[in-house]
């Protein structure tokens, strides 16, 4: 019996072995760098900082998708010559590492490439805000510069706002919102002066914030959990997505607090804010 299987084994491989397919050699895609645009005026920026942290990519050549890949991936397609791609920025959202997700108001980058099988070609691609996108806050803590929504102000035992600035703040420029908290029992807060109206049923709404803090930074819509941005040494970006915050409380018009807690085992705790914007996708 075992005589026969082994015939019948042998005659079926050389049967495979003769037998031909054709295999379509890809062709890579490298995308390790990326360039952010934002609107102007002739003399600011309406839409702040073009600071963006994109952890991956997700690509589609000629209309098909071929799922996301990290920075500095080679990223095989199944084509060749001129290839139609659209390529979205992916964020990390509330900073979890399993929560990527395309970032929904920016547009992807779409453009012609060649491509060659076997062969990698680097793509550099540009990434702009849909032109549908709403800017409902924006606050760069500079003097001199415009703010939307309102501006923000101390509340409960922290100090003035002017005592609640810091210099430099992002990109080792300008001022950025400092918080320093002193006291196991209170933290220190700032909450916005005005409230911010923001869209409910389901509208994709995001907060872009950069941050340097050696203490848990916490953020507060109407008093609720907003999420939370966890210490890191040098300068970071983080999104926090408060879309079902807002169609859950159903406000209308909100105020955004941020709140760090004394941590006693990292000697003064500073947490530094930089570059906050609260962004609809329409």
């Amino acid at each position: 019996m075992i005589k026969k299987l082994f015939a019948f084994l042998t005659v079926l491989c050389l049967f495979l072995g003769c037998s031909k397919t054709d295999v379509q050699i890809p062709s890579y895609i490298e995308i390790d760098n990326y360039f952010t645009k934002v609107a102007h005026t002739a003399a600011d920026s309406i839409q702040g900082t073009n600071n963006q942290k994109f952890t991956d990519v997700l690509v589609y050549a000629n209309g098909t998708t071929y799922g996301t890949y990290p920075l500095g991936s080679k990223i095989p397609v199944l084509t060749s010559g001129p290839t139609s791609f659209i390529i979205r920025g992916v964020i990390r959202v509330n900073g979890v590492d399993i929560l990527r997700s395309d970032y929904e108001v920016m547009k992807g980058c779409d453009t012609v490439v060649t491509v060659n099988p076997g062969k990698v070609t680097h793509v550099i691609p540009t990434f702009e805000y849909f032109s549908s996108a709403q800017f409902r806050w924006m606050d760069d803590f500079e003097p001199n510069t415009q703010t939307y929504g309102g501006v923000v102000s101390s509340y409960g035992q922290h100090p003035t706002l002017t005592a609640n600035t810091y210099t430099p703040g992002f990109g080792g420029y300008g001022t950025c919102l400092a918080l320093r908290p002193t006291s196991d029992t209170t933290p220190a807060s700032v909450q916005t002066k005005a409230t911010i109206a923001l869209p409910a049923g389901g509208i994709g709404v995001y907060m872009e914030i950069n941050y340097l803090s050696n203490t848990t930074i916490h953020v507060l819509i109407n008093g609720q959990d907003g999420g939370s941005i966890k210490p890191s040494g040098s300068w970071n970006k983080m999104y926090l997505t408060l879309t079902e915050q807002v169609s859950s409380l159903q406000a209308g018009s909100y105020t955004i607090a941020f709140q760090a807690y004394y941590d006693p085992t990292v000697g003064a705790n500073l947490a530094l804010i930089d570059n906050i914007k609260i962004v609809t996708s329409r």
